[in-house]
């Protein structure tokens, strides 16, 4: 049993790597193990010699379990020191030495980092699955709530660096990590997710990215290590001024015109904006969306006089040639694409200038791909917009204008349009008249005449006029024809707010979408737009009015289809005008204007507050707490604020909390006189009041006491 407990000693002080010299002379017959208790340790007082450490004690005596007769001969002392455990640290916020690796420890805070790595934006990679993550809402998240939100991104080792920017650009400096630790992190969230999550598209264009050479511009200094939210933050106020740094090597970027300051320059720009939620970021992207919404507008209106033949054909036209400037090119900034395209424009027209229109000769250039324009204007009931009443469809074949002249502004190109107008029969007695004026049976004598249809023929009837001979009269070919080779003519839609047409034929059981023969859709408003370099849209009637065409009867389907296809015929042929005369103001004259709505609206504002300061000493108190509004409740469900319909209870039908409402409908009696909050009164038949009521009744009692003593 003893050499048990000897074992079991020895196995315990190997476990607490405690190693000493075996003791010599153990008797054999050990029976006696007494062990004394380690002393009472205070950790707040260090020791001051080996003495003072704590120590086991164990005495072994001998003699077959009797007395020992020496302690020399038969006990043996053994003391065993126990190394003293550290008191938890105080919880401080980390320096950026607490911050630094083992590793790194031969580094210092300003140190060139290398130059043949890449470097991401810190808050641009924590801002990775809300700013550059591709996918659902439910990935996003997921990844997200894994490796970003509450600070996780933080709690994992990231190498700082720190960069300067131009002045220009930013006073304070960006923070960088090493590209291989945000590979690892999107490597750890693939494996874990079984996901392929990489880089941005383009992501040195996007600022995600950085690469430095040495080109005498800045390059990233070392900061730190982070491995925590509080650390990271730490650092952010640790990091070296620009003044210390302008002593070193180049640190600094200098406001020059060599090249690679202004690479430098687009690289910091990018980079900022990556990490941006919005303002300066979202203020770019907005601008380079509108830019490419008035391009998208500008090429419809250029694509229309392609269909017209009065602009070359692209497939065989000098105009293809080069490639133009985008906005979606790598690393475009708006400075450059403007500058680009200005030059890009300028070239084409010194080289490749459009000769001046003959309309009196038939068009100069091969209409493109031989379309048939038709337009398409449906009117809704006013009251309900689900109720369609007229389709108007009105066609022009360009096969019909070969080798006619267009005439002033197209006017014998607009006489072969072809026109249908539709009524619904179920539905003719729905005129609109209060919100505008309709007028469903003044369908121009010169467009034809108006034709009724039901309801379940409608769809087909439409669909009709998208086949040869295209809104032609019904008789010259059968209303279910199905084409062929001639039926497969490529279609231009066209419409005034076309979305709103397309959704109406929709809804009538047509989809124009379905044509497999449709090349595009143009809409008169947004061409109308980029004819007068103005964002405005305006109406049929002012588009008209403007193009020196004359409306009759519009809101009429069939009218406004044929003035519709009118008006793009003779926006295509003023487009050809150069920009100043097709626009309604001058720059100059809209700056004027804009100056002194401006100005007026200063002076008014300025004379308003000089009559309201005065200069009396503010008279006596004014205030007036408003009244509750009054209102009733409807004669059957629930009333207005607590009450149980007009019929019912009402908390304030009738001025007040009581029964009944001001319609005079009261449960059980009429309606005598209003008192404020107190309970309505009635001439006969009061109902009982329950306790409920009661309690509510002696509540505002209370509060109206406590109100009159204050």
């Amino acid at each position: 049993m003893a050499i048990d407990r000897i074992e079991r000693l020895r196995l315990l002080m190997q476990a607490e790597n405690i190693t000493e010299t075996p003791p010599q002379n153990i008797p054999e017959d050990l029976t006696g193990i007494s062990w004394k208790p380690p002393p009472e340790i205070d950790w707040d007082t260090p020791p001051q010699d080996k003495e003072a450490t704590p120590q086991i004690s164990a005495s072994l005596d001998g003699g077959g379990g009797g007395s020992s007769s020496s302690d020399d001969d038969y006990a043996v002392r053994k003391t065993v020191d126990i190394p003293k455990k550290k008191p938890p640290r105080a919880r401080t916020l980390p320096t950026l030495a607490d911050s630094m690796d083992q590793d790194e420890e031969n580094r210092t805070t300003g140190d060139m980092g290398p130059l043949q790595i890449g470097y991401c934006p810190i808050l641009a990679v924590a801002k990775f699955p809300y700013k550059f993550m591709k996918g659902s809402a439910a990935l996003v998240e997921k990844v997200s709530w894994r490796y970003f939100a509450s600070s996780k991104i933080w709690d994992r080792k990231w190498t700082i660096h720190f960069i300067y920017p131009p002045p220009s650009v930013s006073i304070k400096s960006l923070l960088l990590v090493p590209e291989s630790e945000v590979r690892a992190l999107l490597s750890e969230i693939n494996k874990e997710l079984e996901i392929q999550l990489d880089f941005p598209a383009r992501a040195d264009e996007r600022g995600f990215l950085l690469n430095f050479s040495d080109d005498g511009q800045p390059s990233p200094r070392f900061l730190g290590i982070s491995l925590s939210q509080a650390a990271f933050k730490a650092m952010e106020k640790q990091v070296p001024t620009m003044e210390s740094l302008v002593k070193g090597t180049a640190s600094l970027a200098l406001e020059t015109d060599d090249k690679s300051y202004a690479a430098f320059k687009m690289k910091m720009d990018l980079a900022y904006m990556a990490t941006q939620k919005k303002t300066k970021a979202t203020k770019e992207k907005k601008k380079f969306q509108r830019v490419q919404q008035k391009e998208a507008w500008c090429r419809q209106l250029r694509r229309t006089q392609r269909y017209l033949g009065i602009r070359p054909r692209s497939e065989s036209s000098v105009w293809s040639e080069g490639k133009p400037p985008s906005l979606d090119e790598p690393g475009q900034s708006w400075e450059n694409y403007v500058k680009a395209k200005e030059e890009y424009d300028r070239e084409l027209r010194e080289k490749y200038a459009l000769p001046v229109l003959d309309t009196d000769s038939p068009a100069p250039y091969a209409f493109e791909n031989s379309v048939v324009f038709v337009c398409v204007d449906v009117e809704s009931f006013e009251r309900s917009h689900g109720q369609i009443t007229e389709i108007g469809i009105s066609t022009l074949d360009m096969n019909d204008l070969i080798g006619l002249a267009p005439g002033t502004g197209g006017k014998d190109w607009m006489a072969k349009i072809r026109s249908r107008h539709f009524r619904i029969k179920e539905r003719v007695h729905l005129v609109n008249k209060d919100f505008i004026i309709g007028c469903p049976d003044r369908f121009e004598k010169v467009f034809g005449e108006s034709e009724f249809i039901s309801i379940h023929d409608a769809p087909a009837v439409v669909a009709s006029c998208f086949r040869p001979p295209f809104s032609g009269p019904i008789g010259t070919t059968p209303m279910f024809q199905s084409g062929g080779a001639e039926a497969k003519r490529k279609i231009i839609l066209v419409g005034h707010d076309t979305k709103t047409d397309i959704n109406y034929l929709r809804d009538l059981g047509y989809d124009p979408g379905n044509l497999s023969n449709l090349l595009e859709v143009l809409d008169t408003s947004e061409v109308y737009r980029a004819l007068k370099c103005d964002t405005q849209a305006g109406s049929l009637g002012n588009l008209l009015y403007d193009l020196g065409l004359t409306g009759w009867n519009l809101h009429n389907a069939g009218n406004d289809a044929a003035y519709t296809l009118q008006a793009l015929i003779g926006i295509a042929f003023k487009a050809l005008a150069p920009k100043e005369e097709r626009q309604a103001k001058s720059i100059d004259e809209r700056t004027e204007e804009a100056m002194t709505e401006a100005a007026d609206r200063v002076a008014e504002e300025d004379e308003e507050w000089g009559v309201a300061i005065g200069e009396d000493d503010g008279g006596p108190a004014e205030y007036k707490m408003e009244k509750p509004k009054t209102q009733t409740g409807n004669a059957e469900g629930r009333g207005a604020y607590r009450g149980r319909g007009g019929a019912g209870r009402g908390d304030r039908g009738g001025g007040g909390r009581g029964r009944g409402s001001h319609d005079n409908q009261g449960r059980g009696g009429v309606l005598l006189q209003p008192r404020g909050n107190s309970r309505t009164r009635y001439q006969e038949r009061k109902a009982p009041e329950s306790a409920t009521e009661k309690r509510e009744r002696e509540e505002i009692l209370a509060r109206q006491t406590t109100t009159q003593q204050w």
